[in-house]
């Protein structure tokens, strides 16, 4: 199994190559810096309110409509 690290490396190799084919140019560092945190940000958000919204339902918390 990969380790955190590797993990991030391969993040921002995906995201590297995304941003050149989107830009048709090699993207600055910064522009990889930028899209990583903003995919790690989504991502926890995302991930943290299908958990919250699980734990909400497992305890018969949601409204229904």
């Amino acid at each position: 199994m990969a380790s955190t690290e590797q993990k991030r490396k391969l993040l921002r190799a995906k995201i590297a190559v995304a941003l050149h084919d989107e830009l048709g140019r090699v993207p600055k560092d910064e522009e990889v810096d930028q899209i990583f945190l903003l995919t790690r940000v989504m991502y926890k958000a995302i991930l943290g309110l299908h958990y919250k919204r699980q734990e909400q339902k497992k305890a018969g918390q949601l409204a229904i409509f």
